[in-house]
């Protein structure tokens, strides 16, 4: 009898939507909006296309996903008019949404250079000169070329 008791609660405790902490869900609810405003090079072309992207990362996400993809139902609309609007920061919709409290910072621009895929916001970043050793060689790759101008 007391299994029986203990199994609800047991099977409740397995939630996968549970198991972030609440900073946890506000870093995924930035890097989704990030992902899929990268994924459209900051222009997004339907509302139609929008949500369908954004179910599609929802997706990739296994302990977010049912907290995400409920509110890209709920909140496709607003979604869509963040990132059309210009200047788009995803901490402010994750705020709005009540995915993130009012003093978490959004992410930092290099941590989606850093832990990017190729479907990420493509951020600019700085590289130095570049050291390759190869068996005895060593060459170094410098990060400005040149190209001749065929005056020579």
């Amino acid at each position: 009898m007391r299994l029986l008791l203990l199994l609800p609660i047991l099977y409740a405790s397995l939630d996968p939507s549970e198991c972030l902490t609440p900073g946890e869900n506000c870093e995924m609810c930035q890097i989704v909006l990030r992902t899929v405003f990268g994924h459209f090079s900051a222009n997004v072309p339907s509302r139609k296309k929008l949500v369908n992207q954004l179910k599609h990362e929802c997706k990739r996400h296994f302990n977010y996903r049912r907290r995400c993809l409920m509110a890209v139902k709920d909140q496709g609309d607003f979604l869509y008019r963040e990132m059309t609007g210009g200047d788009f920061k995803p901490i402010k919709p994750c705020f709005i949404m009540k995915e993130c409290k009012r003093l978490q910072s959004p992410l930092p621009e290099d941590f989606f250079v850093n832990n990017a895929d190729n479907s990420t916001y493509p951020l600019e970043s700085t590289i130095s000169d570049t050291t390759i050793q190869l068996g005895t060689v060593t060459t170094v790759i410098p990060t400005t070329t040149t190209a001749p101008n065929g005056q020579d």
